[in-house]
């Protein structure tokens, strides 16, 4: 808990001026989603209003070309500590849904900024809002920030160890790929479930070359082992949207309910 009268005041503002939103900000003033472990909304004047920082980064292009800048903005680590919130990941997404998901590691240093060379960024600076992060390469940076969604092992499947990213999921991320619906054998009994197909996840995530078995961990530790290629070429094993591993065609023992952790090996 913050001791500090001071910090107590600024908590009680950034909350409520985030959840009323809606009441004292014209609704069509541009506004960044909060979502995951915290709902809420910033808008660009509420960013304005809190305390900024103008600073220089240099952005590096996967081609290694350098651009140099200077931006201002608020730091994102200020904001989460205002809500006294350290999620263990933070996805973002851009208005074109471009989306990436950084650890705490990655994020720490990012920046919500709003202005580059002392000049309001606009939709073709990438603005009105962009993340910026100091060390990190430049496609960890966000043009058109529209959402941010605050995320740990409670509220969001990770796809994580020999991959080239770590993928973390909502159930509402789901949505974004193919789903397919079959019928399989639980337990005896027909069913129906609907799902996203193990392999389209593990394609978002680009296991490495030298990858062997992926583990499957649910919410109390419980696991299960496959190979890789049974793993990946298996249509028919997918994950439902409350994060349930359907495996058609296995014992109950392989179906994992509460799955929060997808490790390739």
């Amino acid at each position: 808990m913050h001791m500090k009268y001071i910090s107590i005041c600024a908590i009680l503002f950034l909350t409520i001026s985030i959840g009323c939103v809606t009441e004292t900000h014209d609704k069509n003033e541009y506004s960044v989603n909060v979502t995951g472990l915290y709902e809420g909304t910033i808008t660009l004047s509420q960013l304005k209003s809190m305390n900024s920082e103008t600073f220089d980064a240099i952005l590096v292009k996967s081609t290694g070309t350098e651009i140099s800048g200077n931006y201002t903005g608020v730091r994102l680590i200020d904001i989460l500590n205002e809500l006294d919130i350290t999620p263990d990941y933070i996805s973002f997404l851009a208005k074109d849904d471009y989306m990436i998901t950084l650890t705490k590691e990655e994020y720490y240093n990012g920046y919500l900024c709003y202005a580059e060379e002392g000049i309001q960024l606009t939709q073709e600076t990438g603005g009105p809002i962009k993340l910026v992060i100091p060390d990190q390469p430049g496609k960890f940076w966000i043009n058109w920030l529209k959402e941010i969604k605050l995320l740990d092992y409670s509220n969001a499947l990770v796809v994580t160890g020999s991959t080239q990213v770590n993928i973390v999921l909502a159930p509402e991320d789901l949505a974004r790929f193919q789903m397919k619906t079959i019928e399989a054998e639980f337990r005896g009994e027909m069913g129906t479930y609907t799902g996203v197909p193990l392999g389209a996840i593990l394609d978002r995530a680009r296991f490495l070359d030298d990858a062997e078995s992926v583990e499957f961990v649910a919410a109390d530790g419980y696991s299960i082992e496959l190979t890789l290629e049974e793993a990946y070429s298996n249509e028919d094993i997918f994950i439902s949207e409350d994060f349930r591993l359907i495996m058609s065609g296995y014992s109950s023992d392989f179906w994992v309910n509460d799955l929060r952790r997808i490790e390739v090996k």
